[in-house]
């Protein structure tokens, strides 16, 4: 009995060593891309660019394909690191933090807790805290404060059924991105969860899996400046209603038509509400359709991107919907889609509907549309509304000619600050407060100057989903003047500017270069601009000028300072 007892502790035992001592091909692919991306960044060669980076991660996969075992494993990585050469590492603990930099994306626990050897964690932290390192691969702009990935060349001869191909378009990205997008601590999912969560989708071996792959990846972003162009989804869906709207809670509400000829041959018109698709309830069916390929910094900047374009497209001539008509009838019925003039037009149609640029209201309320108007225009604008009791700014666009300075001039008492800004500085560490180069000639962090006779009415600035990126820096300019109240609904939460990377199979995508904070307050990237008063609309009885007339209502009942 005793020597059965024995025995069978004795196989629980090897059981246990012998699961310990495996590695499964995933760990070892999430393993290598992480030493990898440390490597090309903070070794002292390998960041001169001395050494073929992409190659050599072509080579280690091919080398530890047949490697089962963490100890083979260890072997193997440690050799190549040697091999890189150690002699000019100058690791110092702490360095960073004598420079107050920015380390909410400075995760290196993976070097302890990846079950390396003792002596593959002592390299890798000597390289993770050495000094001695350059900026072959990526430098930042001086001036402009954006990433600069230049050197950081596509793969020649790309192959997306190859599967080490494949491995290094994930392991160039995710490491791209880790070390040098400041934004990355605010995905949803943990940058450091997002690698192996998306190694099994890159080992699939067809070029549509691989396609997709890439799609699914770029999501993680949660980046409303992250536009993939290529996209094997969106490039497929070629036939589009002759109609868009404005999704509001679970459905879309039918307010633009885009070809009155065509728009005959269906029973849709403008103020119908559509509910379904395809037998499926509206929102359920965007989300399935759209939520891991679109990559977007909050949910409501996703309604703004397929209201008028994706979201009823299809590849076929026709697509079943169930709508609420005007009149109270439910119907269900197949709608015409068509092929569009041209390929741009699919973006057209997300523009604004044209406006006056400024106009009078009433004898006391002034209105501004920031979409077209012209610094000339602010100009006249704000000599007419110099008595006026209050100023309804509409930026619910992109503004095409004005910059954020523009308006602040009539609105500020002083010159100040609007925004901060943290941009990257070191691999995985970025500045808190940035102070741009050429701030004592123009500061694209202040605006306004010193004006005894600003704009002393009510401003009410309105923003909605169409609030992105540009338009966004505008409206933190102008949230920062006096007496300006903030309505609308969340905005597209992607701020300053875009930074383009090439990735290894010569396609490109943009990310956002920096965050965005209010002087004293919290990130606007993702979250978007403060709101003070929060507008919820209704399908039902749908009003287009509910903005307006809410904005009119503040200014009558507000008294002058």
């Amino acid at each position: 009995m005793i020597k059965n007892y024995y025995f069978l502790l004795f196989l629980i035992c090897s059981q246990v060593c012998f699961s310990q001592a495996r590695i499964s091909e995933e760990e070892k692919i999430e393993n290598l891309i992480r030493v990898w991306g440390l490597v090309k960044y903070q070794h002292p060669e390998v960041s001169r660019g001395n050494y073929n980076i992409n190659a050599e991660f072509l080579s280690q996969v091919e080398k530890l394909e047949n490697i089962g075992n963490r100890q083979d494993f260890n072997s193997q990585v440690l050799s190549w690191l040697e091999s890189l050469g150690t002699k000019d590492l100058k690791p110092k603990e702490n360095w960073r933090k004598r420079e107050q930099l920015f380390s909410k994306n400075a995760d290196f626990e993976w070097i302890s807790n990846s079950g390396f050897s003792k002596d593959l964690q002592a390299l890798l932290k000597e390289i993770q805290l050495n000094k001695n390192y350059k900026d072959y691969y990526v430098s930042i702009h001086r001036l402009a404060n954006f990433v600069d990935f230049t050197n950081d060349k596509p793969l020649a001869n790309f192959d997306a059924t190859n599967k080490a191909h494949r491995l290094l378009f994930l392991a160039h990205f995710w490491n791209a991105m880790k070390y040098w997008n400041v934004n990355i601590y605010l995905t949803d999912t943990a940058w450091s969860q997002v690698l192996p969560e998306m190694i099994p989708e890159f080992i699939k071996k067809d070029q549509k899996s691989f396609d997709l792959a890439k799609e699914k990846l770029f999501t993680k972003l949660n980046d409303s400046h992250a536009n993939y162009y290529p996209s094997r989804t969106l490039n497929s869906l070629t036939h589009f209603p002759n109609f868009g709207g404005r999704i509001i809670n679970d459905s879309l509400v039918i307010t633009r038509i885009f070809n009155e000829d065509s728009i005959k041959e269906n029973t849709i018109s403008v103020g119908d509400i559509i509910y379904s698709v395809e037998g499926v309830k509206l929102k359920k069916y965007y989300t399935d359709k759209f939520s891991q390929v679109i990559s977007v910094s909050n949910e409501n900047y996703l309604k703004r991107e397929i209201e008028n374009s994706y979201l009823l497209s299809s590849d076929k001539d026709s697509i079943k919907v169930g709508a609420l008509k005007k009149n109270g009838v439910k119907i269900e019925e197949y709608i015409r889609l068509d092929t569009l003039k041209y390929p741009y037009e699919k973006y057209q149609r997300k523009h604004p509907e044209k406006t006056e640029n400024w106009k009078m209201l009433s004898e006391d309320i002034g209105y501004m549309n920031l979409y077209e108007i012209t610094k000339d225009e602010v100009d006249a604008a704000f000599q007419r509304f110099e008595r006026t009791k209050g100023i309804i700014i509409d930026l619910r666009n992109y503004p095409q000619n004005i910059s954020q300075g523009t308006l602040p001039k009539h609105l500020y008492p002083r010159r100040k600050k609007f925004v901060k800004a943290l941009t990257p500085k070191l691999p995985s560490y970025g500045n808190p407060d940035t102070k741009t180069a050429l701030r004592w000639i123009m500061n694209p962090f202040a605006a306004g100057r010193r004006n005894r006779n600003y704009y002393k009415g009510k401003v009410i600035l309105l923003v909605d989903r169409s609030t992105l990126s540009k338009a966004e820096w505008i409206g933190m300019a102008i949230q920062a003047a006096p007496n300006v109240i903030t309505v609308g609904e969340q905005s597209g939460g992607a701020v300053l500017n875009r930074n383009e990377i090439m990735l290894m199979d010569s396609t490109s995508i943009d990310f956002t270069k920096a965050t965005a904070f209010y002087p004293k307050g919290p990130e606007v990237h993702r979250n978007g601009l403060k709101l003070d008063v929060e507008i919820e609309e209704s399908a039902i009885n749908y009003n287009k000028d509910l903005y307006l007339e809410i904005a009119k209502n503040i200014i009558k009942e507000s008294r002058l300072p």
